[in-house]
Parts: structure tokens; C-alpha cells; sequence
């Protein structure tokens, strides 16, 4: 028997999300040259991107960047060591990255990696940081991201406790689009660390008498013990972090009622009018 997982309303195609990211935009640019008399010359364009090559203009500086650290990490090793020397040096250690990045994990390329990669082929570079936006988009829509926060290294249980926290309350909210679902997020979290407090505040107030206090138990009479002050601490500090987390769950749960309660309805019917909700509960209708 398999398991099918349901489809959450603010997943987005990722067919959409790309078609998104190229849409191209226009915009201003200045661009400031310093003249021979020591002028300052504005030159003033209009240019048109896209969200998908303003990031990879980004990548590569990034890519330029971890390169010359590199170089510049040759020179000061080694005290002395010319320029160019620096550069076969990093060139060098370019061709291991790119060996050794075939089996690395998303989450542990780094920016020398990306560089390496580019040093060779960009396309390659390119398709490198693919991987690792597939992996991050992966790691945002499954909840792991989420969950990483309310407990890292945890085992399998554990993160399906807090994928059916989630779960339930995407399953009411339906949230629609990346604020509300960040919202899911933000309070999946909350609760599972009040509950996660809530229970250490239990466990600590009841446990049982460690070895110090087994040994002092014959001269003591018997029932519940009042525990010692460092004891009463961490058991306050318990109650404390849950009742902090619960304010937390609370908080964005007013936030995110707000944000649908203020929101504008719109309703439009046969494309020729559309009804407008108010603040107010009053509706206006707006015809074409």
C-alpha cells in the first residue's frame, strides 16, 4: 500500500513558478561615470529582465568572488607566493571541487563549488544551482524546513508529528500563496515547541529522585519531595518557554486571521462586473 500525500492549495506548479521568474520587467538604471575633470556623469537607461537573469548576473559575481577569495587565500597561506603563482594554485584546487561536487549533497555546495563548475562551463554552473533551487523549493513545500526548526536530527516519528500539525492546519486554512503558508509554517512550529516544553515542564516537575537525592531519600519522609532550587529553575524555565511559545502560536494566528478578514474580496461574474467587499461588509459593484 502506498502513500499518496495530499495536494496543499498553495503548492505552486512548478511550470507556473518558472514562467513566473521570466517574465521580463522594465526599469531605470543610472549608471555613474567619474569624467577626465573629475566630473560625475549620470547616464540614465531603461533596461528590461527577468527575476531569472537578475539572479543568474548575482550567481556569477558570486561565483567571481569565491574565486579571488580563493587566490587571495594562496597568497596569504603562503606568505610571499606571486600572483600568478595564486591563480594556478586555485585553478588547481578548481579542478577537485569540480570531482569532488558530482556526489555532494545540495545543501553542502558552496559558492567555490558553483565557481569551480563555472570556471569550466557555465551552463553547467547553471544547471549545479538548478539543483540546488529544486532542492531548496523541495526542502520548503515537504514542511523539512519547518521541522527543522522545531527539532533537528530527528527520527522518522518525530517529523510526522510535525507534518500532521501542519497537515491539520493547512487542511483548515487552505492558505493561498507564500504569506499565508509561511504563516502555516510559523505556527506548526510554535505549537510543536509548546508542546514540546509543556511536556518537559511535566516530566521535570514529576520525575523521579535522581542518584543525590536516593541517597538522602532514608533520611526524608516519604511522598513527593519539594525539589532543590536548580531543579525549580529548569522546571519555571519549562513553563516558561511553553507559555512563550503558546503567545507566539497565538500571535500569528490573529495575524493571519486579520490578514483574511482585511484582505479584499473579489467576485467577478461573466467578465463584465465585478463586486467588490468592503471592509465594511458592504459590496461595490464595478462594471466594465
Amino acid at each position: 500500500m502506498t502513500h499518496k500525500r495530499k495536494h496543499r492549495p498553495y503548492e505552486i506548479d512548478a511550470d507556473e513558478r518558472n514562467e513566473r521568474r521570466r517574465a521580463l520587467r522594465r526599469g531605470k538604471r543610472v549608471d555613474r561615470m567619474r569624467s577626465a575633470d573629475g566630473r560625475t556623469i549620470e547616464v540614465k537607461q531603461e533596461i528590461e529582465t527577468c527575476a531569472e537573469h537578475a539572479e543568474g548576473r548575482q550567481l556569477v559575481a558570486e561565483m567571481a568572488r569565491a574565486f579571488a577569495a580563493t587566490i587571495e587565500y594562496y597568497k596569504s597561506e603562503y606568505a610571499g607566493e606571486p600572483h600568478d603563482e595564486a591563480v594556478k594554485a586555485a585553478l588547481s584546487m578548481n579542478e577537485l571541487r569540480r570531482q569532488w561536487v558530482a556526489g555532494l549533497e545540495p545543501e553542502k555546495v558552496e559558492w567555490s563549488h558553483l565557481a569551480a563548475v563555472g570556471e569550466h562551463s557555465l551552463p553547467d554552473a547553471l544547471s549545479l544551482w538548478g539543483r540546488v533551487r529544486d532542492a531548496a523549493e523541495d526542502e520548503l513545500t515537504s514542511g523539512r524546513r519547518a521541522a527543522q526548526v522545531a527539532g533537528d536530527n530527528i527520527g522518522p516519528y518525530e517529523r510526522a508529528q510535525f507534518l500532521a500539525i501542519r497537515d491539520a492546519f493547512a487542511d483548515q486554512w487552505q492558505p493561498q500563496g507564500g504569506i499565508e503558508s509561511a504563516m502555516i509554517d510559523m505556527m506548526s512550529v510554535a505549537f510543536s515547541l509548546q508542546m514540546y516544553w509543556s511536556t518537559m515542564a511535566h516530566q521535570r516537575a514529576t520525575r523521579e529522585h535522581d542518584a543525590q537525592r536516593k541517597e538522602l531519600q532514608r533520611y526524608e519522609s516519604n511522598g513527593w519531595k519539594s525539589p532543590y532550587q536548580h531543579e525549580a529553575g529548569a522546571i519555571e524555565q519549562a513553563h516558561r518557554l511553553a507559555d512563550g511559545y503558546n503567545r507566539q502560536f497565538l500571535r500569528v494566528l490573529r495575524q493571519l486571521r486579520d490578514l483574511r478578514r482585511y484582505a479584499p474580496v473579489v467576485i467577478q461574474n461573466n467578465g463584465g462586473q465585478v463586486n467588490v467587499a468592503t471592509d465594511g461588509g458592504q459590496q461595490v459593484n464595478v462594471t466594465k
